[in-house]
C-alpha cells in the first residue's frame, strides 16, 4: 500500500516502498552513481517489511539511523546528520563519492 502522492511521484518501483523524503532523496542520489543498488529491509519477507534499513552499492553500505546517515566502506565509516540529506544534498553526494574512491 502506498499513498496517491507517492504513486504519482515515483519514477521507479522501489520508490513506492520508501516512506520518507530522505529515503527517496538518497535513492535518487545513488541511482545517479549506479543502476545496481540493493537495499536491506527490516524483514525477510517483502509484505511484512515496514522500512529500509540500509542501501548497498558496490562495497558501500549506507544506513539511515535515528537522525543520522552512516556511510561505511570496509572498516571506514562517516556519520552525517540526516538533515544534511535535504538541506545540503550536494555535500552528502560528495561524501559518498569520496567513500567510493
Amino acid at each position: 500500500m502506498t499513498t496517491l502522492n507517492t504513486l504519482q511521484e515515483a519514477k521507479e518501483l522501489p520508490e513506492l516502498f520508501m516512506k520518507s523524503k530522505e529515503e527517496i532523496t538518497l535513492w535518487r542520489m545513488l541511482r545517479r552513481l549506479s543502476d545496481r543498488i540493493r537495499f536491506d529491509l527490516d524483514d525477510r519477507y517483502l509484505d511484512k517489511a515496514s522500512k529500509i534499513e540500509a542501501y548497498r552499492m558496490k562495497d558501500i553500505v549506507i544506513k539511515l539511523a535515528e537522525h543520522q546517515l552512516v556511510i561505511a566502506k570496509g572498516g571506514k565509516s562517516k556519520t552525517l546528520p540526516m538533515d544534511d540529506l535535504l538541506k545540503q544534498p550536494s555535500m552528502v553526494f560528495k561524501e559518498i563519492l569520496r567513500m567510493m574512491d
